[in-house]
């Protein structure tokens, strides 16, 4: 499989030779007891894994690097480990096999999954939502490059948040929940992201749906990223 196209050519110059390093000293790693062995052991399921497999705390406590477990439609979860931290994206890897781009921890781009979702331009901040504010709308630009469509008119409502709290690998959070229905009429493609925000604006836990043709994706933070712990 190429190694992931879709976000190194799209990426600045400066982060894609971080995210090219980062990936380097993954693939390039041959022994099984090292840091980024774990990796590999944790990342081996498959999202087209049958049952509800999920990622242990032993296993994300293995990996000394800011991790996410990923799940689409009724698969396994994944673990995935952040390569890019920037203030205002982060990218994250398992391998060359697998990668999602996030801001504000909303997907914005996919690549090694059987759809993939090129691109999102008109994002606003989850966090920045005010827990006593109606309803906002906004109008996002998906990118699809596999359907060869391109600045695809996506409306999307997201409600007042509501206090939650999530349960990730034994620890309780509290977070506000923030619902997200989306439309996108050329497509007659209509779904809900929903996700979970913490005190510092890191996204917990969230379902997304970032493809017409793709089961949603089920994220949440395993270790949290050095900036959302600095931040938080």
């Amino acid at each position: 499989m190429a190694p992931l196209p879709g976000i190194w050519m799209t990426l600045p110059i400066r982060n894609t030779l971080a995210a090219l390093a980062a990936l380097a000293m993954l693939s390039g790693c041959s022994s099984e007891h090292s840091d980024w062995g774990q990796v590999y052991r944790a990342a081996r399921q498959t999202f087209s894994s049958d049952g509800p497999a999920t990622v242990s705390l032993q296993q994300a406590a293995a990996v000394p690097y800011a991790s996410m477990g990923v799940r689409i439609g009724g698969g396994a979860q994944v673990l995935i480990v952040q390569v890019i931290d920037s203030p205002d994206m982060r990218l994250w890897t398992a391998g060359k096999a697998i990668a999602l781009e996030t801001r504000d921890g909303r997907i914005t781009r996919s690549s090694g999954l059987a759809f993939n979702l090129s691109g999102v331009a008109g994002t606003t901040a989850l966090a920045g939502k005010p827990a006593g504010d109606p309803s906002v709308r906004e109008t996002l630009l998906y990118d699809f490059a596999d359907l060869n469509a391109y600045s695809v008119r996506v409306v999307c409502t997201a409600a007042a948040p509501v206090a939650d709290r999530v349960t990730i690998l034994g620890k309780t959070i509290a977070v506000r929940r923030i619902d997200e229905n989306c439309s996108a009429g050329t497509f007659d493609w209509d779904f809900t992201n929903r996700y979970w925000v913490g005190e510092s604006g890191l996204v917990w836990k969230s379902i997304q749906h970032i493809h017409p043709k793709l089961e949603a994706i089920e994220t949440e933070i395993l270790r949290p990223p050095a900036s959302a712990v600095r931040n938080g």
